[in-house]
Protein backbone atom coordinates (compact mmCIF):
# COMPACT_ATOMS: atom_id res chain seq x y z
CA UNK A 1 0.00 0.00 0.00
CA UNK A 2 2.94 2.47 -0.17
CA UNK A 3 1.13 4.32 -3.18
CA UNK A 4 -2.17 4.90 -0.99
CA UNK A 5 0.45 6.00 2.15
CA UNK A 6 1.76 8.69 -0.16
CA UNK A 7 -1.02 9.92 -0.87
CA UNK A 8 -2.21 10.03 2.79
CA UNK A 9 1.01 12.00 3.40
CA UNK A 10 -0.07 14.76 0.61
CA UNK A 11 -3.60 14.80 2.24
CA UNK A 12 -2.47 15.53 5.47
CA UNK A 13 0.28 17.69 5.18
CA UNK A 14 -2.22 19.71 2.83
CA UNK A 15 -4.53 20.22 6.21
CA UNK A 16 -2.12 22.83 7.13
CA UNK A 17 -3.51 24.99 4.23
CA UNK A 18 -7.07 24.55 3.94
CA UNK A 19 -8.30 22.33 6.80
CA UNK A 20 -10.25 23.97 9.43
CA UNK A 21 -13.92 24.79 9.25
CA UNK A 22 -15.65 26.71 12.29
CA UNK A 23 -19.22 25.36 12.92
CA UNK A 24 -22.62 27.24 12.03
CA UNK A 25 -22.44 30.61 13.71
CA UNK A 26 -25.53 31.19 15.93
CA UNK A 27 -28.28 33.46 14.76
CA UNK A 28 -27.69 36.89 14.98
CA UNK A 29 -29.20 40.20 13.56
CA UNK A 30 -27.61 41.08 10.44
CA UNK A 31 -25.82 43.59 11.65
CA UNK A 32 -23.40 40.58 13.19
CA UNK A 33 -21.11 38.62 10.88
CA UNK A 34 -22.32 35.53 10.08
CA UNK A 35 -21.35 32.06 7.96
CA UNK A 36 -19.19 30.08 8.27
CA UNK A 37 -15.35 30.61 9.28
CA UNK A 38 -12.39 29.14 7.22
CA UNK A 39 -8.90 29.13 9.67
CA UNK A 40 -6.14 30.32 7.72
CA UNK A 41 -2.81 28.18 9.00
CA UNK A 42 -0.35 29.09 6.22
CA UNK A 43 1.49 31.32 8.63
CA UNK A 44 4.22 30.40 11.12
CA UNK A 45 2.92 29.26 14.62
CA UNK A 46 2.32 32.43 16.24
CA UNK A 47 3.60 33.09 20.11
CA UNK A 48 1.03 32.52 22.83
CA UNK A 49 -0.46 35.70 23.64
CA UNK A 50 -0.20 36.69 27.12
CA UNK A 51 -3.84 35.97 29.10
CA UNK A 52 -4.62 35.41 32.57
CA UNK A 53 -6.42 31.84 33.39
CA UNK A 54 -9.14 32.40 35.29
CA UNK A 55 -8.58 32.84 39.32
CA UNK A 56 -9.75 30.06 41.60
CA UNK A 57 -13.20 30.63 42.55
CA UNK A 58 -16.37 29.14 44.41
CA UNK A 59 -17.91 26.70 42.69
CA UNK A 60 -20.98 27.23 40.82
CA UNK A 61 -23.87 26.26 39.70
CA UNK A 62 -24.40 28.14 36.73
CA UNK A 63 -22.96 26.72 33.47
CA UNK A 64 -21.31 29.46 31.51
CA UNK A 65 -21.70 30.81 28.59
CA UNK A 66 -25.65 30.81 28.46
CA UNK A 67 -27.92 32.71 26.77
CA UNK A 68 -28.63 36.36 28.59
CA UNK A 69 -32.56 36.50 30.44
CA UNK A 70 -33.32 40.29 30.66
CA UNK A 71 -36.71 41.58 32.94
CA UNK A 72 -37.73 44.49 30.16
CA UNK A 73 -38.24 47.63 32.68
CA UNK A 74 -38.64 49.96 29.94
CA UNK A 75 -37.91 53.86 31.23
CA UNK A 76 -40.40 56.51 30.27
CA UNK A 77 -39.19 58.89 27.58
CA UNK A 78 -37.20 60.69 29.87
CA UNK A 79 -33.71 60.08 31.10
CA UNK A 80 -32.31 58.96 27.28
CA UNK A 81 -32.68 59.39 23.52
CA UNK A 82 -34.78 57.47 20.84
CA UNK A 83 -32.47 56.04 18.74
CA UNK A 84 -28.56 56.90 18.15
CA UNK A 85 -28.23 59.62 15.80
CA UNK A 86 -26.88 58.31 13.03
CA UNK A 87 -23.93 57.04 15.03
CA UNK A 88 -22.31 53.04 15.04
CA UNK A 89 -22.17 51.29 18.76
CA UNK A 90 -18.25 50.34 19.16
CA UNK A 91 -17.95 50.24 23.30
CA UNK A 92 -19.55 48.56 26.22
CA UNK A 93 -19.14 50.34 29.13
CA UNK A 94 -18.95 49.03 32.87
CA UNK A 95 -19.74 50.76 35.48
CA UNK A 96 -21.15 49.96 39.08
CA UNK A 97 -24.34 51.66 40.94
CA UNK A 98 -22.96 52.30 44.79
CA UNK A 99 -26.17 52.06 45.79
CA UNK A 100 -28.78 49.63 46.08
CA UNK A 101 -30.33 47.71 42.72
CA UNK A 102 -33.77 49.13 44.31
CA UNK A 103 -32.67 52.63 44.60
CA UNK A 104 -30.51 52.59 40.91
CA UNK A 105 -34.04 51.61 39.35
CA UNK A 106 -35.39 54.41 40.84
CA UNK A 107 -32.88 57.42 40.45
CA UNK A 108 -33.21 55.68 36.69
CA UNK A 109 -36.39 56.50 36.38
CA UNK A 110 -36.33 59.56 38.07
CA UNK A 111 -36.05 62.71 35.56
CA UNK A 112 -34.18 65.33 37.58
CA UNK A 113 -31.68 62.41 38.18
CA UNK A 114 -30.61 62.77 34.39
CA UNK A 115 -28.81 59.36 34.01
CA UNK A 116 -29.79 56.09 33.29
CA UNK A 117 -28.20 52.75 31.69
CA UNK A 118 -29.33 50.16 28.98
CA UNK A 119 -28.86 47.01 31.57
CA UNK A 120 -28.61 47.27 35.66
CA UNK A 121 -27.21 43.90 36.79
CA UNK A 122 -28.29 42.61 40.48
CA UNK A 123 -26.15 41.04 43.24
CA UNK A 124 -27.45 37.71 41.82
CA UNK A 125 -26.86 38.29 38.58
CA UNK A 126 -30.83 39.17 37.67
CA UNK A 127 -30.87 41.89 34.58
CA UNK A 128 -32.44 44.25 34.28
CA UNK A 129 -32.76 46.46 30.73
CA UNK A 130 -34.27 49.63 31.30
CA UNK A 131 -33.33 51.04 27.56
CA UNK A 132 -32.77 48.97 24.20
CA UNK A 133 -29.77 48.71 22.95
CA UNK A 134 -30.91 50.68 19.48
CA UNK A 135 -31.58 53.88 21.89
CA UNK A 136 -28.92 56.39 23.51
CA UNK A 137 -28.72 55.50 27.71
CA UNK A 138 -27.41 58.57 29.83
CA UNK A 139 -24.68 56.67 31.47
CA UNK A 140 -20.95 57.50 30.31
CA UNK A 141 -20.92 61.50 31.44
CA UNK A 142 -19.68 61.59 27.88
CA UNK A 143 -22.23 63.15 24.79
CA UNK A 144 -20.16 60.96 21.54
CA UNK A 145 -19.71 57.71 24.40
CA UNK A 146 -23.77 58.25 24.75
CA UNK A 147 -24.38 57.66 21.26
CA UNK A 148 -21.70 55.27 20.60
CA UNK A 149 -21.94 52.92 23.52
CA UNK A 150 -23.92 50.21 25.46
CA UNK A 151 -23.78 51.13 29.59
CA UNK A 152 -23.96 48.03 32.14
CA UNK A 153 -24.56 48.97 35.42
CA UNK A 154 -23.61 46.31 38.21
CA UNK A 155 -24.78 46.72 41.80
CA UNK A 156 -22.26 47.40 44.43
CA UNK A 157 -23.74 48.58 47.99
CA UNK A 158 -21.90 47.95 51.05
CA UNK A 159 -25.50 46.95 52.18
CA UNK A 160 -26.90 44.96 49.43
CA UNK A 161 -24.05 43.54 47.97
CA UNK A 162 -20.93 44.79 48.96
CA UNK A 163 -18.47 42.75 46.17
CA UNK A 164 -18.72 42.08 42.70
CA UNK A 165 -20.20 38.01 42.59
CA UNK A 166 -19.66 35.64 39.63
CA UNK A 167 -23.11 35.88 38.80
CA UNK A 168 -22.44 39.69 37.94
CA UNK A 169 -19.50 38.97 36.30
CA UNK A 170 -21.08 35.88 33.76
CA UNK A 171 -24.26 38.26 33.39
CA UNK A 172 -21.92 41.31 32.09
CA UNK A 173 -20.20 38.74 30.25
CA UNK A 174 -22.98 37.36 28.59
CA UNK A 175 -24.73 40.24 27.74
CA UNK A 176 -21.45 41.87 26.37
CA UNK A 177 -21.18 39.03 24.12
CA UNK A 178 -24.54 39.56 22.55
CA UNK A 179 -24.34 42.87 22.09
CA UNK A 180 -20.64 42.09 20.23
CA UNK A 181 -22.42 39.83 18.06
CA UNK A 182 -25.32 41.93 17.00
CA UNK A 183 -23.29 45.12 16.45
CA UNK A 184 -20.20 43.94 15.19
CA UNK A 185 -17.54 45.03 17.40
CA UNK A 186 -14.24 43.94 18.61
CA UNK A 187 -14.36 42.12 22.36
CA UNK A 188 -10.98 43.62 23.57
CA UNK A 189 -9.74 46.37 26.25
CA UNK A 190 -10.44 48.72 23.41
CA UNK A 191 -13.66 48.37 23.11
CA UNK A 192 -14.80 47.28 26.47
CA UNK A 193 -14.40 50.00 28.70
CA UNK A 194 -14.54 51.07 32.47
CA UNK A 195 -16.25 54.23 33.69
CA UNK A 196 -13.29 55.66 34.65
CA UNK A 197 -11.67 55.35 30.86
CA UNK A 198 -13.97 57.34 29.24
CA UNK A 199 -12.62 60.55 28.08
CA UNK A 200 -12.75 63.56 30.89
CA UNK A 201 -13.97 61.01 33.35
CA UNK A 202 -14.21 62.05 36.80
CA UNK A 203 -15.24 58.85 38.02
CA UNK A 204 -13.52 55.55 39.63
CA UNK A 205 -15.77 52.49 38.52
CA UNK A 206 -15.79 50.06 37.79
CA UNK A 207 -12.78 50.41 40.34
CA UNK A 208 -9.82 48.25 41.68
CA UNK A 209 -11.85 45.20 42.88
CA UNK A 210 -13.28 44.40 39.24
CA UNK A 211 -11.31 41.66 38.04
CA UNK A 212 -10.63 42.73 34.57
CA UNK A 213 -8.54 39.41 33.71
CA UNK A 214 -11.58 37.30 34.81
CA UNK A 215 -13.93 38.81 32.85
CA UNK A 216 -12.19 39.44 29.51
CA UNK A 217 -11.19 35.49 29.88
CA UNK A 218 -14.87 34.93 30.38
CA UNK A 219 -15.84 37.31 27.11
CA UNK A 220 -13.16 34.83 25.30
CA UNK A 221 -15.62 31.49 26.29
CA UNK A 222 -18.73 33.55 24.35
CA UNK A 223 -17.32 35.39 22.25
CA UNK A 224 -18.79 35.48 18.66
CA UNK A 225 -17.45 33.10 16.14
CA UNK A 226 -16.85 35.29 13.23
CA UNK A 227 -14.22 36.17 10.73
CA UNK A 228 -12.64 38.82 13.54
CA UNK A 229 -12.67 36.18 16.27
CA UNK A 230 -11.95 32.59 14.83
CA UNK A 231 -7.88 31.70 14.13
CA UNK A 232 -5.80 28.58 14.22
CA UNK A 233 -2.71 26.80 13.89
CA UNK A 234 -1.21 24.25 13.12
CA UNK A 235 0.96 22.07 15.91
CA UNK A 236 1.77 18.73 15.05
CA UNK A 237 0.09 15.81 13.45
CA UNK A 238 0.96 11.59 13.89
CA UNK A 239 3.76 9.97 12.64
CA UNK A 240 2.02 8.86 8.83
CA UNK A 241 0.40 5.41 9.12
CA UNK A 242 1.10 2.53 6.91
CA UNK A 243 -2.83 1.06 6.28
CA UNK A 244 -3.04 -2.25 4.16
CA UNK A 245 -6.18 -2.82 2.15
CA UNK A 246 -9.50 -2.48 3.41
CA UNK A 247 -7.89 -1.55 6.71
CA UNK A 248 -7.87 1.31 9.58
CA UNK A 249 -5.11 4.15 10.48
CA UNK A 250 -5.70 6.39 12.58
CA UNK A 251 -4.58 10.32 12.27
CA UNK A 252 -4.61 12.92 14.97
CA UNK A 253 -3.94 16.56 13.97
CA UNK A 254 -3.31 19.29 16.74
CA UNK A 255 -4.12 22.99 16.14
CA UNK A 256 -3.75 25.91 18.38
CA UNK A 257 -6.45 28.42 18.67
CA UNK A 258 -4.91 31.43 18.06
CA UNK A 259 -8.22 33.83 17.85
CA UNK A 260 -10.45 35.49 20.15
CA UNK A 261 -13.14 32.78 20.83
CA UNK A 262 -13.15 29.58 22.78
CA UNK A 263 -13.89 26.41 20.84
CA UNK A 264 -16.78 24.59 22.55
CA UNK A 265 -17.75 20.98 21.79
CA UNK A 266 -21.64 20.40 20.81
CA UNK A 267 -22.44 24.08 20.47
CA UNK A 268 -22.18 26.92 17.65
CA UNK A 269 -18.23 27.02 18.47
CA UNK A 270 -17.62 23.99 18.12
CA UNK A 271 -13.93 23.68 16.44
CA UNK A 272 -14.53 21.03 13.03
CA UNK A 273 -11.46 19.67 10.79
CA UNK A 274 -12.15 18.92 7.26
CA UNK A 275 -10.36 19.40 4.10
CA UNK A 276 -12.10 21.26 1.47
CA UNK A 277 -12.66 20.00 -1.97
CA UNK A 278 -12.36 16.24 -0.82
CA UNK A 279 -14.70 13.84 -2.15
CA UNK A 280 -15.58 10.71 -0.82
CA UNK A 281 -16.79 9.10 -4.11
CA UNK A 282 -12.96 9.28 -4.97
CA UNK A 283 -11.36 5.81 -4.25
CA UNK A 284 -8.07 6.62 -3.20
CA UNK A 285 -9.61 8.67 -0.24
CA UNK A 286 -11.50 5.44 0.81
CA UNK A 287 -13.44 5.31 4.02
CA UNK A 288 -13.11 8.38 6.85
CA UNK A 289 -11.21 10.83 4.81
CA UNK A 290 -12.01 14.40 6.06
CA UNK A 291 -14.89 16.30 3.68
CA UNK A 292 -16.67 18.94 4.89
CA UNK A 293 -19.49 16.71 5.00
CA UNK A 294 -17.73 14.63 7.34
CA UNK A 295 -15.12 16.64 9.75
CA UNK A 296 -12.95 15.66 12.64
CA UNK A 297 -14.52 16.90 15.77
CA UNK A 298 -12.33 18.69 18.51
CA UNK A 299 -11.54 16.02 21.43
CA UNK A 300 -12.03 18.68 24.41
CA UNK A 301 -15.07 19.84 25.73
CA UNK A 302 -13.37 23.24 25.63
CA UNK A 303 -10.49 25.33 23.87
CA UNK A 304 -9.55 28.82 25.23
CA UNK A 305 -7.49 30.82 22.94
CA UNK A 306 -4.26 29.90 23.43
CA UNK A 307 -5.42 26.23 23.96
CA UNK A 308 -4.42 23.68 21.42
CA UNK A 309 -7.32 21.00 20.25
CA UNK A 310 -6.90 17.42 19.32
CA UNK A 311 -8.97 16.09 16.12
CA UNK A 312 -8.53 12.61 15.77
CA UNK A 313 -10.00 10.26 12.71
CA UNK A 314 -9.16 6.83 10.79
CA UNK A 315 -8.97 6.52 6.83
CA UNK A 316 -9.19 3.39 5.24
CA UNK A 317 -7.75 2.18 2.44
CA UNK A 318 -9.80 0.52 -0.07
CA UNK A 319 -8.04 -0.53 -3.69
CA UNK A 320 -4.41 -2.26 -3.58
CA UNK A 321 -1.74 0.08 -5.20
CA UNK A 322 -3.51 3.60 -4.70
Amino acid sequence: MRGWVSLLVVGVTVLAAVAVVAAAVRTQPATAATGSVAFDLMGDLPADAPRAAPPARAASSIRFPYEAQREWLALPTTNHWEGRRGVAIEYVVIHYTDISYARTLRAFNTRSSDVSAHYVVRGDGHIAQLVGEADTAWHSGNYLFNLNSIGIELELDKLTNPIFREEQYYAAAALTCDAAARWGFPLDRAHVLGHNEIPASTHTDPGRTWNWPHFMWLLSLCAPPNAATVRAAFVSQTPYPVVAPNELGAVTIVLRNTGGTAWRKGSAQEARLAVAGNDGRLAFLGEGWLASDRPAVQAEEIVPPGGTATFTFAVKGVLAGT
